[in-house]
């Protein structure tokens, strides 16, 4: 049995593979895999370390995660961990995470949380450029503690739950969230700056864009990661009934739209 560890990642605005780079980093020999880039008849069967990195969605973890990690066979590991990259809270993602390594046939050693710029635009502006620096710099500090605890096999589960009062209704919007997530596409419009650059197609972790005479369409596969959205260098692609026209645009500073596009091959 190998100790080499195997970290997959799943990420739409570039900041779960920013702190999946960071980790893998501290251990020698990792293999970075984005989850998306594993076909769904695939076993999943990693030896050694095990490790997911990706973002949380409305308190939980992303319908392509959720779905990763039901086919995931765990056996064969001796250590797992988890990192989220969250606006607000991990709510209740490591729970669902626990639940499903456990039915993966190993326990999750360590569930970690990281605070970066919140990038939901159909829902939330994004913070002045000055405010997301100092967001990325304080989570510069805690992923380098994290890559600590991970590469000393540290045993850490203190993250998780929403702020009481609003733990139901954030349950229940995930809920209906993790039903609705891939017909959610609908929502999309593009407007008349759109340039047919294919931009929003390349970066598409589930390929779920397509360029139709020039202007992109969807296919009702999509994980609300919002890529194209944040990517489109015109941003063109808004959100029916949502003031987006009027909000800001993100991505990672150290990761680009070629790293994001790698998760469909």
């Amino acid at each position: 049995m190998t100790d080499a560890a195997t970290i997959y990642w799943f990420s739409g605005t570039g900041n779960s593979v920013a702190v999946a780079r960071r980790v893998a980093a501290s251990l020698e020999g990792a293999r970075l895999v984005p989850i998306a880039a594993v076909p769904d008849s695939d076993p999943v069967r990693p030896e050694g370390v095990v490790g997911v990195v990706c973002p949380v969605y409305f308190e939980g973890l992303p319908l392509i995660v959720r779905e990763f990690l039901a086919r995931l066979d765990a056996r064969g590991t001796t250590y797992s961990f988890l990192v989220l990259t969250a606006g607000g809270f991990a709510g209740w993602a490591p729970a669902q995470a626990r639940r499903l390594f456990r039915r993966a046939g190993r326990r999750l050693d360590a569930a970690f949380s990281v605070k970066m710029p919140d990038n939901y635009v159909a829902v939330f502006d994004l913070p002045a450029p000055l405010a997301q620096a100092q967001v990325l710099s304080r989570a510069g500090e805690r992923i380098a503690r994290i890559a600590r605890d991970v590469k000393g096999r540290r045993r850490r589960l203190g993250v998780g739950i929403a702020v009481p009062l609003g733990a139901l209704a954030y349950f229940a919007m995930g809920r209906r969230f993790a039903r609705t997530c891939r017909q959610r596409d609908r929502r999309f419009w593009v407007a008349e700056t759109c340039t047919a650059c294919g931009v929003c197609a390349r970066v598409c972790p589930k390929a779920n864009v397509a360029l139709s005479d020039g202007r992109p369409r969807w296919g009702g596969r999509c994980e609300q990661c919002f890529a194209c959205v944040h990517w489109c260098p015109a941003s063109a692609i808004q959100v029916r009934n949502r003031p987006t026209e009027r909000r800001r645009r993100y991505h990672h500073p150290d990761v680009t739209a070629a790293d994001i596009g790698s998760q469909h091959g």
